[in-house]
């Protein structure tokens, strides 16, 4: 049974057929996900749309938790406030956190 695979592909067929089967296993997945979602009842519930691991809008939390964190703890040195060094500990846990979700 020859179907032409055995001799080998070039390589532009080689990726050209690759990215078709990735693409149609991905395209499969989603389906099995929508219907999975359809099916459990949450298909209408609102989501925040990042297209990336590290958009825009996460960029800019970060960077202003990070912030943040540096003030409270400037603050805390000059009044030794109990309650800015519990709130600098939340807000580097989440920032932890978050980090460890990145892929």
């Amino acid at each position: 049974m020859d179907n032409g695979e055995s001799r080998g592909l070039t390589m532009a067929d080689y990726v050209t057929k690759l990215t078709e089967e990735i693409s149609s296993r991905v395209n499969h997945e989603r389906d099995v996900f929508l219907k999975y979602l359809e099916d459990s009842g949450v298909d209408g519930q609102q989501v925040p749309y990042c297209p990336l691991v590290d958009c825009s809008p996460r960029k800019k939390y970060r960077a202003a938790l990070i912030e943040a964190v540096r003030v409270i703890e400037e603050t805390r040195r000059s009044f030794k406030s109990k309650q800015l060094e519990e709130l600098r500990k939340m807000l580097q846990l989440v920032l932890a956190e978050d980090a460890n979700h990145q892929l």
